[in-house]
């Protein structure tokens, strides 16, 4: 039987300081925790969610577990969600704070799926699944746990599609799932301020040695926007924007990549962006 190792980024996603180093490790397929005994990255499952816990949408949305309906006066599920509720606790009509919800689902995805290593989704999240801040909701055979077919049809052209976009770039790009650990000359990390704690801005290039087809990732977990320089592309190629979590549907992902001028841009807060070079 295959042996495989459940990693979480912990509190990467709230931007709390000092997790650029974490999250920068973790993509890297975890090579500190799981490169002995010619282990590989697949042999590691890397997950935001499990089945316990808070779904991805709940976990841009509550700050608290809201367990009453389990019975137990709230005193049952974990009380360490690692979670961040973007400025209102629950259920909003707030624009700012649902779009602001959106950005970091999709930040997380984006993560999940270009890290290398195994990746697990929880059923649910392809469409934004809610347990209204339930996290420990075994018992219930309602709405809560029962996979919303109406939602996914709603979201179709939206929050699903960027999920089912980011997973077959995954599928079409073997760099992403290497069968060996990073080494320095498949990676390049575009920073010189590592050692600073309120740093939140982690950009990189992952690149094809076979056909040049490199990668570049940034990912700004701080309130305001940052002015990234972008490296030049290999040679006879350019650089194609295929993400940027800041725009809305069906600019957030384009997958046949919409060209990139000049050398700069700018990434939105709490946003990341995904380029390919392309012919």
């Amino acid at each position: 039987m295959e042996w495989k190792v459940q990693r979480r980024s912990s509190k990467v996603h709230q931007g709390d300081p000092g997790m650029k180093g974490v999250l920068a490790t973790r993509v890297s397929g975890s090579a500190d925790l799981y490169q002995v005994n010619q282990r590989k990255p697949h042999h590691g499952v890397n997950f935001i969610i499990a089945h316990d816990g808070f779904t991805l949408c709940d976990l841009v949305s509550y700050n608290l577990k809201h367990n009453d309906a389990n019975g137990e006066g709230g005193r049952d599920g974990c009380n360490d969600n690692f979670s961040w509720n973007c400025g209102v606790e629950g259920e909003t009509n707030d624009s700012n704070v649902l779009a602001l919800r959106s950005r970091q689902m999709k930040n997380f995805h984006v993560a999940l799926m270009i890290s290398q290593g195994t990746p697990m989704m929880l059923m649910g999240d392809e469409y934004g699944h809610t347990r209204y801040g339930n996290n420990n909701s075994y018992g219930h055979d309602t709405c809560i746990n029962n996979f919303q077919w109406g939602q996914v049809a709603e979201r179709r052209y939206g929050h699903f599609r960027f999920f089912s976009e980011m997973i077959k770039f995954r599928q079409n790009h073997p760099i992403l799932k290497r069968d060996r650990f990073l080494s320095k000359n498949d990676v390049t990390w575009h920073e010189d301020c590592w050692d600073n704690l309120e740093s939140k801005f982690l950009a990189f290039t992952i690149h094809d040695h076979n056909s040049g087809g490199d990668i570049y990732l940034a990912f700004n977990a701080h309130d305001y926007s940052v002015d990234a320089v972008i490296p030049p592309a290999p040679q006879q190629k350019h650089w194609n924007r295929v993400v940027d979590t800041n725009l809305e549907s069906p600019n957030d992902i384009a997958p046949e990549g919409v060209p990139l001028t000049g050398s700069g841009y700018r990434i939105a807060p709490f946003s990341s962006i995904l380029l390919k070079a392309s012919p």
